[in-house]
């Protein structure tokens, strides 16, 4: 090998050792569904994932509430027929040790009304050690996992002092990570034992396929069966037949008598009891007039009336939509946790601050951020069905908050200035600060 070539390849080595090595893979799966699904099925809110450093044994909690959207899509299958409060976490990282929905415990399947407000705890119970995302979510039957907000949390300590101790309907105490595993073992070694064997009959004479291929080729299909499967090949195949079955019903009769005492898998439902959210009770009624989402600046356009009907002047402070919440920072403070974090601060914008009691009052809201370019959010406009969904939080001067979900088809733009820009421009900020909230930036 020439010099020149020698040092080119010496130079490459590092590159191909690099490539050669399995990546290390940091990703969050949960933005591949699809936005309008995230948007117009379960919008998540105040969740809280505590506490955020556990060792092995200790518990985090993950609570929250969340609302089934009044504009749930067609084409999903219905949270009515069959859901399930669960946790996403990427393996059996945490045990559950128990779950509710508006104080009633869930145990099994449960179903949902479209247009309630649910309050769930999920108490998990730490297991092996490291750093992990930990989501909530609602599987649906038929349509899957509708995934919440997360935080990452800490798990420290030895995997190898994790106790799982459950105690059984005949009062036995076990250690769930170790029970009946021997048996399980034995049960799995001696089928594969039969497999082995049937196996090793078959091919005691190579080669197996090509003698086959040969004998069709020469003999024909029928008279090469004949001549391949013979008497022997028939009575041993009978054999292990006798032996399939006689194992199968000999360790069904051993179990029967080993483990007397048995609960089948239940399978049941139970629907969740449904309470009133003090905050969704107000009488605010809002009119969508349009909904725009201009793609190159990542922004969404809401021309709205707003009929506060309550006794107190009103600010909007927040909308959630796909998990990701986007705050007014002159009502809300709000800032991200980490990189991971599905807030926006300071994202949105609109022409009042104020609402009068009793009146009711145009209003444009703008939410302009990143963030739905990171989340995904934007593929909206690349679903057949044009629409959006989401909560939209008012506060008042005591700090108390409601809640209304608002719905909507959206007309997308492709333009940096569209059409009606400079009106939006030209809307004069009414900026009369309200008692108890942060003074205007």
């Amino acid at each position: 090998m020439s010099g020149p070539r020698l040092v080119r390849c010496l130079l490459a080595a590092p590159l191909l050792l690099l490539l050669a090595l399995p990546p290390a893979t940091f990703a969050h799966g949960e933005i591949a569904q699809m936005a309008g699904i995230r948007m117009r099925t379960i919008h998540w809110f105040d969740t809280q994932i505590e506490p955020r450093q556990v060792a092995v044994n200790e518990v985090v909690t993950v609570r929250g509430r969340f609302k089934v959207s009044e504009h749930w899509p067609d084409y999903v299958a219905k949270p009515e027929e069959w859901v399930f409060l669960n946790i996403g976490v990427p393996g059996p990282t945490f045990i559950r040790l128990d779950t509710t929905i508006n104080g009633m415990r869930q145990l099994q399947s449960t179903a949902l009304r479209r247009g309630e407000f649910y309050d769930y705890e999920v108490k998990l119970k730490a297991r092996v050690p490291g750093i992990w995302h930990v989501h909530p979510l609602v599987n649906v039957w038929e349509a899957g996992p509708v995934i919440g907000p997360a935080h990452f949390v800490e798990i420290t300590g030895d995997a190898a002092h994790f106790v799982n101790e459950a105690v059984l309907l005949n009062g036995e105490r076990v250690e769930v990570e170790q029970y009946g595993l021997r048996t399980m073992s034995g049960v799995h070694l001696v089928w594969l034992l039969v497999g082995l064997l049937w196996i090793g009959y078959w091919f005691r004479r190579l080669p197996v396929m090509m003698r086959r291929y040969v004998a069709v080729q020469e003999l024909g299909e029928a008279e090469a069966e004949r001549r391949l499967i013979g008497w022997q090949d028939i009575i041993v195949s009978g054999l292990f037949l006798a032996l399939v079955l006689g194992l199968t019903a000999g360790i069904a009769l051993w179990a029967n008598a080993r483990y007397p005492i048995t609960m089948p898998l239940q399978t049941g439902r139970v629907e969740a009891p449904v309470l009133p959210l003090p905050g969704a009770l107000a009488p605010i009624d809002i009119e969508i007039h349009q909904a725009r989402f201009n793609l190159p600046r990542r922004t969404l356009t809401l021309d709205l009336t707003v009929a506060n009907g309550t006794e107190t002047p009103l600010a909007v402070g927040q909308f959630v939509a796909g998990y990701v919440r986007f705050t007014n920072g002159e009502v809300v403070e709000a800032r991200r946790e980490d990189d991971y974090d599905m807030v926006a601060p300071d994202s949105l914008s609109v022409n009042r601050r104020t609402l009068a009691p009793g009146a009711s009052t145009r209003l444009t809201l703008q939410l302009e951020d990143a963030i739905w370019e990171e989340q995904r959010l934007v593929d909206i406009v690349a679903e057949p069905d044009l629409r959006i969904a989401g909560l939209l939080f008012f506060y008042d001067p005591a700090g108390n908050r409601y809640v209304r979900e608002i719905g909507t088809r959206i007309t997308p733009e492709f333009s940096i200035t569209p059409a009606g820009s400079e009106q939006l421009d030209n809307l004069q900020l009414v900026r009369s600060p309200l008692p108890g909230m942060r003074p205007d930036a």
